[in-house]
């Protein structure tokens, strides 16, 4: 299918031939038969612009969007690792940093599969609304990317690590990983698992209810002490955020939104795990610990605006009346967001995706010019992902460690933050033909 973009490009090349034969022709009788001859070549070309609207399943672009959403684009292209490009990053990967403090450093590489699931998820997500073009430029995005998946997939269980699985791969921040488990690994993560699934299924319904039927076997019990959680939040008994039996249970209410989205997007039978993480996160949100507090139960994100993102986004996958009632105050904290004047631009962006996700208009943004994409957007100091050590220690622990920013690891990803913007951008756009 041949796209109006399309159509313009050939149409306005062909008026510039008509004009120079026009110009060379000195006979009326030609010219009338260049112009005719003209308009039937469009027509067979390239096709009538109006039969190409109708034809057309995809929402149309103004200039100006389309230009937008193609230099975001672009960065991502170059952002992607080219084989033989960088010696500790692996091809088809997007280079992340890790810093000890909440600023935006190249000085530490960090290789995980993390951010290269969320850029393919969201890229797919976004990917039907695009003019055929583009969307073909993401399919090599994605291409590339899968290649490096298999190097963190743990085949027996159908789990994902957040690190490289290798035996001689050393973990960016190891020396403290033998005070939490005697042998220096860290187990699979449910993140990576369950986001993995929307990029690849890997297989039928029943390859992904056993992905399920796996995750029961990690949650936390009547009888089992959880030392970790704030005490309004132990009595639930659902998903830790690791598989390790020998590794503490860990809630994050952003890593159970993450699991109830795959629950509901996949129509999985619900379970008594997945009861208690619907339970927790309405709390969080009834409670206004989701803004109070949001590093206490969602450790490993510990913002605002990431669980408003997630929130909303598992509203997208089905109709949950627990949230759905609580759409007014969620919709009033996006708002919020885009109001403070201390935010970070990239947490505008998150807020604003996650109030379209809810079903509110395009948000206004203010992005920076080419010129200054780099520092403002890519080189943000908003961190998305926090390596938390202290989340594995007593609730007590955490409250002297937290505050003089002891044993947390920021993670950065530029090109996710380009991502986050072209679904901005993406989204937006669809909104605004509708």
């Amino acid at each position: 299918m041949q796209s109006v973009n399309t159509y313009i490009l050939y149409t306005n090349r062909l008026k510039r031939l008509v004009k120079q034969l026009l110009k060379a022709s000195r006979s009326p009788v030609l010219d009338q038969w260049l112009l005719r001859c003209s308009f039937f070549c469009a027509l067979l070309f390239v096709g009538c612009p109006v039969a190409l609207a109708q034809k057309s399943d995809q929402a149309p672009y103004n200039a100006k969007a389309l230009s937008r959403i193609s230099l975001v684009l672009h960065r991502l292209e170059k952002a992607q690792v080219k084989p033989g490009e960088d010696a500790v990053f692996l091809p088809g990967s997007y280079p992340s940093y890790i810093h000890h403090t909440q600023r935006f450093k190249k000085k530490k590489k960090d290789i995980t599969i993390f951010y290269n699931i969320l850029i393919d998820l969201t890229l797919k997500k976004i990917r039907p609304a695009l003019p055929d073009s583009l969307q073909i430029r993401i399919d090599t995005l994605l291409k590339r990317s899968g290649r490096i998946y298999p190097r963190f997939y743990n085949k027996a269980r159908g789990s994902y690590n957040f690190w490289l699985r290798d035996s001689a791969y050393r973990f960016p921040y190891s020396w403290w990983i033998p005070l939490i488990k005697k042998d220096g690994a860290v187990p699979d993560d449910m993140d990576d698992s369950v986001l993995s699934r929307f990029v690849d299924p890997k297989g039928n319904k029943d390859s992904l209810e056993k992905l399920h039927q796996i995750l029961q076997n990690y949650t936390g019990h009547p009888g089992k002490h959880l030392h970790t959680a704030p005490k309004a939040y132990r009595r639930f008994h659902t998903y830790s955020t690791w598989f390790g039996k020998k590794f503490p249970v860990v809630l994050d209410a952003v890593v159970l939104s993450n699991i109830l989205s795959f629950v509901c997007h996949y129509d999985l039978p619900w379970t008594k795990a997945d009861s208690a993480a619907m339970r927790l996160i309405v709390q969080s949100v009834k409670s206004g610990d989701y803004i109070k507090r949001p590093l206490a139960i969602s450790p490993y994100y510990g913002k605002t605006a990431i669980l408003l993102y997630h929130y909303s986004r598992l509203m997208q996958q089905k109709k949950l009346p627990a949230l759905d009632s609580l759409r007014p105050f969620l919709m009033k904290t996006g708002y919020a967001i885009l109001q403070k004047p201390s935010a970070d631009l990239m947490e505008k962006v998150i807020a604003a995706n996650a109030l379209m996700q809810l079903g509110e208009k395009t948000p206004q943004l203010r992005l920076p010019s080419a010129q200054n994409w780099q520092s403002v957007i890519e080189h943000s100091d908003f961190a998305y992902f926090i390596g938390n050590i202290p989340s594995y220690m007593s609730r007590g622990l955490q409250g002297v460690l937290h505050p003089i920013n002891a044993l947390m690891y920021y993670h950065y990803c530029p090109a996710f933050n380009d991502v986050l913007v072209l679904q901005y951008l993406v989204t937006g756009a669809e909104k605004d033909t509708q």
